[in-house]
């Protein structure tokens, strides 16, 4: 059956909604890397390349970004498309579902491919080589099964970069220049100039140096901050030279903490940073120190945060990332006025799932001509 509006992929079976072609984006911030360094047979034998491959898209049929699929090259088959087992079994037989070499997990909200589901199903994907999440963050995707496997997972790593940055350089722009202060003003109809403060010269120290922790740093450059970072690797790339001062590794956390005036948490969750951002960390903060966090909510001491600024030991928080989400209604966070706060939509543009998509598309291409794929994750590690 087919509704009005909706069009069929020139090399696939999937329906597809139309739209105006989204614009191909240079992904600069996005990793290539080597099968071999993750330790994954079925990477190796990928490099033959492809004519063809099955595809199954676990998403909401009706997700938006999806139109972008239509610029898949020739070859690629979607077999089916769907987020359930249920709704996938309709469409697939025992041999279909054998026969399924990449799988793509897309959408957000009610549009996403459910890790519960996925597992569901897993078994049933005895020919899958490759996963690919529309998402940067894997907490929501992995389970023992697909971590034990030899399936290659990538990600969607570096798509939503620039406007985490942005938001991340706005809130300390909303401390510095005192917003609330402004806003308080305006509605009182009160003409009171005050002294406000620069970002030039501060220290931006940034708690998670990858994708999103660079594209902070490099704009936090522009604004003539010093910019210190940590990250579990603590060699420096030759590139990054000019933009970060200083390297900390994991257990030199509180240094860091002590010597920024703001503090930018950009982590991926894991085991191994569940709770980085410790009480130790918070409480080595300068008083007039503001803390950010555009990562994960269970990377920092939720609780520890809310003491310091219940207390006024630290200046302020601007949050888009919270321990327990959506943020529950009786959180102390709701109520204060050194926070701001927003519902983790930092990143929600209205391009960045059509641009995570034609990453897909692009890694695709690579995939079926032999090349590396971009973003390879480690499963282990989960990113």
């Amino acid at each position: 059956m087919q509704s009005r509006g909706i069009g069929v992929n020139r090399s696939s079976s999937l329906l597809l909604p139309l739209r105006s072609p989204h614009r191909k984006i240079p992904f600069s911030s996005i990793t290539s890397i080597r099968g071999s360094s993750r330790s994954s047979s079925r990477h190796a034998a990928m490099a033959a390349g492809k004519d063809s491959i099955n595809l199954l898209v676990v998403a909401n049929p009706a997700t938006p970004e999806l139109c972008v699929l239509q610029k898949l090259p020739p070859g690629v088959n979607i077999v089916a498309t769907g987020q359930t087992l249920a709704e996938l079994s309709q469409q697939l037989s025992d041999e279909q579902w054998g026969s399924i070499d990449v799988m793509l997990n897309c959408g957000v909200g009610k549009n996403a491919g459910k890790r519960e589901d996925v597992q569901e199903f897993w078994g049933r994907l005895t020919g899958l080589q490759w996963l690919h999440s529309a998402s940067a963050g894997l907490e929501h995707l992995l389970f023992p099964e697909l971590i034990d496997s030899p399936v290659v997972l990538s990600n969607a790593k570096g798509v939503y970069s620039h406007s985490l940055a942005e938001y991340a350089l706005t809130c300390c722009s909303w401390f510095a220049k005192d917003f609330p202060r402004l806003l308080a003003a305006k509605a009182a109809r009160s003409w009171a100039p005050y002294d406000v403060e620069e970002l030039r010269g501060k220290t931006l120290g940034v708690v998670g140096y990858g994708d999103i922790g660079r594209a902070t740093a490099v704009l936090a450059k522009a604004f003539r901050m010093k910019v210190v970072a940590l990250r579990r690797n603590t060699t420096l790339a030759e590139a990054d030279k000019g933009v970060v001062e200083k390297i900390y590794a994991p257990d030199q956390i509180t240094e860091l903490m002590s010597v920024s005036d703001y503090v930018v948490a950009s982590t991926p969750y894991t085991p191994a940073t569940d709770k980085l951002v410790s009480a130790a960390a918070i409480a080595a903060m300068k008083p007039n120190g503001v803390f950010i966090n555009v990562g994960r909510g269970k990377c920092v001491d939720e609780e520890a945060l809310i003491d310091a600024l219940q207390n006024k030991r630290i200046r302020g928080a601007g949050l888009d990332v919270f321990a327990t989400e959506p943020l529950p209604a009786d959180s102390a966070l709701w109520g204060l006025p050194n926070v701001f706060m927003s519902p983790h939509n930092a990143d929600r543009t209205k391009e960045f799932q059509f641009e995570s998509m034609e990453l897909f598309v692009q890694n695709v291409e690579r995939y079926m001509s032999g090349q590396e794929l971009m973003n390879v994750c480690d499963k282990r590690s989960g990113y």
